[in-house]
């Protein structure tokens, strides 16, 4: 593989906006008639000229549509969500209305994840103005506080911003190297870590895990109604399909679903009820079921749960900054007490000289 196809695969999986658009002309041409190899060498020859850079992922795809369908070429180039759907619907003949589907799926997405940026730059600024006080305050204010008065004379809470401030001083390395394996292991475990404790994690607002689940169960239903307006699949064979492409946190939760449906095979809206949904979800699943055909119910839901999760990331995003504004007020409350109790025994020090 050429440095060139890399880079290519790189830029076109990682950023979701190229394969949105991708999606969207591409439907759009084989709705008028064009054929998926035709377009594919248009695309090639057009980024050669162009040097955009694509054209060595256009002719991977080429190469491998001699052996494979067009689904399963774009396989390792797009994420394991999308492959899945375009195979499904490419054994069906519907890979113009998948493709459809994925371009709406994309820009829903790509206003959470939007949203969900914005909602981190309020604690991340925070969190910044925080700890350069505290730094502040071990290199320049401590020590002047040191002239006026011995460290056992200080109050206690100006004895403990001094403690807390040092500590992040002397252990500056630490704490970046801590709180960088935190990180990585955060965002490792949202894929990969399963199980009772998981679910338990999910229920509490405003984590890492709770919104990787809110995002993740939209994706689930737009995957899940799209494969079951095949005429290939049921509940049974949608769901065994997704569990192959799925990571083992939603491999988990689908496992729990099959198992589900052998209990109650007339009622398949129980047998989503893993966790996977928040309560909210479920409620309107189960309601949309009992009025209409699972199948009808839960392709009108897909795109719905959408609009809904936009709407509820915005909320909490409002949340998300009230409480990092809140966090600061209260820092800046407890540094000027702070500084008043400090003052007041200093004065009370001077006058028993």
């Amino acid at each position: 593989m050429t440095w060139g196809l890399k880079f290519a695969k790189f830029r076109f999986k990682a950023f979701a906006a190229n394969r949105k658009d991708f999606y969207e002309d591409f439907a759009m041409a084989l709705r008028d008639g064009a054929a998926t190899i035709d377009l594919l060498k248009t695309r090639a020859q057009r980024a050669r000229r162009r040097r955009t850079g694509l054209a060595p992922l256009y002719e991977h795809w080429l190469h491998k549509m001699r052996r494979m369908s067009f689904g399963y070429a774009l396989q390792h180039t797009v994420p394991a969500f999308e492959t899945m759907v375009l195979t499904a619907a490419e054994e069906d003949g519907r890979i113009d209305e998948a493709m459809d589907y994925l371009g709406r799926s994309i820009e829903i997405k790509g206003k959470t994840q939007s949203i969900y940026f914005v909602s981190l730059a309020s604690p991340i600024i925070s969190a910044v103005v925080l700890v350069g006080f505290l730094i502040s305050y071990a290199l320049v204010i401590a020590p002047e506080y040191l002239q006026i008065l011995p460290l056992e004379k200080w109050p206690a809470l100006t004895k403990s911003i001094y403690f807390l401030s040092s500590a992040l001083v002397n252990n500056g390395v630490f704490f970046m190297a801590l709180c960088a394996a935190s990180f990585a292991a955060v965002m490792w475990s949202r894929p990969n870590w399963y199980g009772r404790i998981r679910k338990r994690i999910e229920r509490l607002p405003f984590n890492p895990w709770s919104s990787y689940r809110d995002n993740e169960s939209n994706n689930f239903l737009i995957a899940l109604s799209i494969l079951l307006q095949s005429n290939n699949h049921g509940i049974k064979e949608a769901l065994e399909m997704m569990r192959r492409f799925a990571s083992p946190w939603l491999a988990w939760h689908i496992t729990v679903m099959l198992h589900r449906l052998k209990l109650t095979p007339d009622r398949p809206a129980l047998a989503l009820d893993t966790g996977l949904f928040n309560q909210a979800t479920m409620d309107r699943i189960e309601d949309y079921a009992d009025r209409t055909e699972f199948n009808q119910a839960i392709y009108k839901l897909a795109f719905d749960s959408g609009e809904r999760f936009i709407k509820e990331a915005q909320r909490k995003a409002i949340i998300v900054s009230l409480l990092a504004m809140l966090l600061v007020a209260a820092a800046i409350l407890l540094i000027t007490m702070s500084n008043m109790q400090f003052a007041q025994v200093t004065e009370a020090s001077m006058k028993s000289l």
